[in-house]
Formats: structure tokens, sequence, C-alpha cells
């Protein structure tokens, strides 16, 4: 098997060994520009999960307003970035800032804002919960929003006939570190093998040698995706939703008809 480092893509590697040996090398490098990257989904590479059936719960819908509670992010997991997102990573950005652009596909376009307030919040969680079967306790960071069925009425049928099963976040990394395997040092075996036993799919960072772990990211916006680089990622449920400004205004237009019937009336 060649190995391979993602930000040095032309670069093969015969052994874990010979892999390591460059990253020892090239260490500060490395992360200087996996910080310059902004992360957003990629196709996975991800596999082996052990999946159960997880079905969100969904009301029927008769409203053209829904309300969506969707997972952005789960922690504890090697994605297909090589990223092991650490429990606190979301602490800081979702309290710097409690709400979120809700988007499609991660598309920069005013046509694919599907909110631009979505609450944006952590939750304390297990995969069994998202859609494996083993129990491993995550933190799910939520995006929850409110979807008008005129304003992208793809979206909203999407959402109300449970077809989006996966979502994914625009990032920026704020504080990271990179665990490989190491047979010469034992201080950093220990860290490869302790940030290993963490992440709910350690077969991975065996598979490539390395793995990156992320203890700090800047949330910029969650997107509605087909395939992201963490898989386990679903919408949670969809409710029918009636907003107060919209109540209100229509009983101010029933009374304005009965008004104008009464004016019409008198006229007459």
């Amino acid at each position: 098997m060649n190995y391979t480092i993602k930000q040095y893509p032309d670069k093969k590697f015969t052994d874990k060994m010979d892999q390591t040996r460059f990253i020892k090398k090239h260490f500060e490098e490395l992360k200087e520009i996996k910080k310059a990257e902004y992360k957003t989904n990629s196709q996975p590479i991800i596999s082996g999960l052990k999946t159960k059936m997880f079905e969100p719960q969904i009301e029927d819908i008769t409203s053209d307003f829904i309300e969506v509670k969707t997972v952005i992010n789960t922690t504890n997991i090697i994605d297909s970035h090589l990223d092991l997102h650490m429990p606190n990573i979301w602490n800081k950005t979702v309290k710097d800032n409690p709400y979120s652009h809700h988007l499609k596909q991660h598309e920069n376009k005013f046509e694919s804002v599907i909110s631009k307030k979505a609450k944006s919040y952590n939750e304390n969680s297990n995969f069994n919960q998202l859609g494996l079967d083993v129990n491993f306790k995550t933190v799910a960071n939520i995006n929850e929003f409110v979807l008008e069925r005129s304003k992208i009425p793809f979206m909203f049928d999407a959402y109300k006939n449970g077809d989006v099963d996966q979502h994914s976040v625009g990032m920026l990394y704020v504080d990271l570190d990179i665990a490989y395997y190491d047979e010469d040092s034992q201080k950093q075996m220990d860290f490869f093998n302790e940030m290993k036993q963490q992440c709910v799919n350690p077969e991975v960072a065996d598979e490539y040698g390395y793995f990156w772990v992320i203890y700090e990211a800047k949330k910029r916006e969650g997107s509605a995706v087909v395939f992201g680089s963490n898989s386990v990622t679903p919408t949670l449920w969809v409710k029918n939703y009636e907003p107060q400004n919209s109540t209100q205004k229509e009983a101010a237009r029933a009374l304005q008809a009965k008004r104008n019937l009464i004016i019409n009336h008198l006229n007459n």
C-alpha cells in the first residue's frame, strides 16, 4: 500500500515510517497549510462503520412553513479529511455566534440560502442515536431553522419528504495537532494510541498511519449535502411551523376584509 498526505498529493510513501519521517520533518509546515484550508465536504473514504436504520421524525406537513433540526457535525469520528473533531471543538464558535447560515451544498449564492439565521448549538449525544450500531458518545453540532416553502421549494420538499440525510460544516481551523504512527518515539506512539481511542472508527487511523486532531474550529455555515465528509449527520426532525407574524397578518387581513365588506355595503 502507498501512503499519501492530502497536503502533498504528489508525494508517495512506501510504508508508515517513511510517511512518519516526512511528517516529522515538515511538521510545522503541514500545520500551517492545514490551518489555511477552508473545510467543507469531500467524497467519503470512510467505510466499515456499522450502521442501523435511522428515520427522522417528520410530522404530516400541512403548513407552508417548516421547522427543521439537523446535525451539522459530530465529534469523535475520523472523517474523510482524516480529521478527528474533539468534543470541545465548537464551544467557542457557538458562544461567539449562536446563529449560522444554512446552505444548499455549500453554495455561496443567494438562491442557495436555506436560512441565514439558523440556531447553532451543541448537544451531547451518542452515535447509537444517530444511525450507528455502536454505543459511543459524541457531541452533535446542530442547526435549527425555519424554512418557507416559497423560498426554496425544492429543499422544502426534500426536508418534508425525508430526503436530506447528511449535512456538512463549512469551517476554519483554529487549533490542531497531528497524531501519527511512530515506532521511533514512544511519546508520539502513546499520543497516536490515546487519540485513536477517542474515535468511533480507530481502524482508519491504523490504515492511514496518521490523522489530524482538531481542538477548535470556527463554524462559518452548515449545509445540506448528498455526501459529507462525515456521514453521521442526519436530519433529526421536521415539524409544521406557524410564524406569529404570519398569524397576525392573517388576522389583520381578515379584519380588513370585513371592514371592506361593511364599507361596500354602506356605499351600495
